[in-house]
């Protein structure tokens, strides 16, 4: 089967279905193509900052809608103290964040792009570029079950279950899908990316982390938690932080993260870590370690824009497939959700002025708003790695609420995009602009 579309999205994460859904908005044709079936599972945090409630919100995602669990802010807890650090209410960002189950974050965001108009083709796995005359016009994809394709209305990519034989159920099928640009938002480790160019920079941290969710009495908690009491085998503090996110569900995700660089880091096992975690999280939570109603999972993200190039003659890249996650949190979902809606600006005005070179705008417009962020990220958090300097840090934090607000405006993006009082502003601009003097260092 082949299948002909202006844009092929690769991959229906956050990113790729808010690429999809903005590029249909504005009546492009688009072709989502996803190798799993949803709801789908993922390795992750589910709590939401401001910034990507925001996202979602201009998405049309009701902020009210079941499964979701707002948030006031965040509790920082070290050293035998706590700080509760709440949104900023400067009306730039809804005044709460959220918390929800990715499984549920996917299949809300998959079916905007759906109601949006885009052609969608799930359970299909995109094996390989299609190349021709040197240069990238779709993709190859098998589909791996021929009544699973649906898009908008009932109605699929193709025939009436999207391999043109009108709904009978068929064995694997090879489909080549034909586009005029490409967004590529597989998530991290993308071989379609790499089978381009792309490459991460392996010098730059990764996070690592692992998460389950554990069944607690204060899952509707108004505030999620992260705790900096992370240790090695001789008790120096690691650079990393457990927490504890309530769903709202009866559960809370509770999780670990760390950072790849480290002294010592050979040595550090997450699956240690995380068990060393668990028995430590706060006993106001009531949550017995032994007693999590989902397995550990783990994964590694790569951050800090750490993949390259993120555009290309008619591609894009976008979330975690561009190495886009926070380095400062390891939060992916914001980035993914407004990596997505820049790319399908850009491609938007390339289809509208029939000009490639808008593509190049987008990698441009990326570094414009966040290459100065991730730098001062990258060398913070190598710095964070030395014996010591994590603990003095959050001893600073903890005993000052300024600088506690300062950190967590910072870390979640919110200082950057303008929020907070005028002073974090200015001490964040001056620290960027010093970090600019540095370059990272492997």
């Amino acid at each position: 089967m082949t299948l002909d579309c202006e844009v092929l999205v690769v991959g229906g994460g956050p990113a790729g279905c808010a690429a999809a859904y903005w590029l249909a908005l504005h009546g492009r044709d688009v072709l989502l193509v996803e190798r799993s079936t949803y709801p789908r599972a993922r390795v992750c945090g589910d709590a939401l900052t401001p910034v990507a409630v925001k996202e979602l919100a201009d998405m049309g995602c009701a902020p009210d809608a079941a499964g979701w669990h707002r948030h006031r802010g965040l509790r920082l807890t070290a050293h035998g103290r706590s700080l509760e650090v709440p949104w900023p209410q400067d009306g730039r960002w809804p005044g709460y964040g959220v918390v929800m189950r990715r499984s549920r974050l996917d299949a809300l965001t998959f079916a905007r792009a759906q109601s949006a108009g885009a052609r969608v083709l799930t359970d299909t796995e995109v094996t390989a570029p299609l190349i021709a005359h040197g240069h990238l016009r779709g993709c190859i994809a098998r589909r791996r079950n021929g009544d699973r394709a649906r898009r908008s209305g009932g109605n699929d990519a193709g025939g009436r279950d999207g391999s043109g034989n009108g709904g009978a159920d068929t064995a694997d099928a090879e489909i080549v899908a034909r586009a005029r640009y490409v967004v590529i938002a597989n998530g991290p480790s993308s071989r379609f990316g790499q089978a381009l160019g792309t490459a991460r920079t392996r010098t730059y941290a990764q996070g690592l982390a692992m998460r389950a969710y554990y069944p607690t009495p204060r899952h509707r908690e108004p505030w999620i938690e992260s705790v900096f009491a992370l240790a090695d085998r001789s008790g120096r503090q690691l650079p990393g932080y457990g927490w504890i996110f309530p769903v709202g569900d009866g559960t809370a995700n509770v999780g670990v993260g760390l950072l790849s660089h480290h002294d010592g880091n050979e040595a550090i096992s997450l699956e240690r870590l995380f068990e060393q975690w668990t028995h430590q999280i706060p006993d106001r939570w009531e949550i017995d370690p032994g007693g999590p109603h989902s397995r550990p999972e783990g994964g590694r993200l790569p951050m800090g824009g750490s993949v390259r190039p993120q555009s290309g003659p008619n591609w894009v890249v976008v979330g975690d497939a561009a190495g886009s996650v926070n380095p400062w949190n390891g939060d992916g979902v914001g980035p993914a959700l407004t990596t997505g809606r820049l790319a399908a600006e850009h491609i938007c005005r390339a289809l509208a002025t029939d000009d490639g070179d808008e593509l190049r705008q987008y990698e441009a417009e990326l570094a414009s708003r966040w290459q100065r962020y991730h730098h001062l990220g990258r060398l913070t958090t190598r710095a964070l790695g030395r014996p010591g300097l994590m603990r003095k840090l959050t001893q600073l934090a903890i005993r000052s609420p300024r600088m506690g607000k300062l950190v967590v405006g910072i870390s979640t993006d919110l200082i950057r995009g303008g929020s907070g009082p005028a002073g974090a502003c200015n001490v964040y601009r001056a620290a960027s602009g010093l970090a600019r003097l540095r370059r990272d260092r492997s």
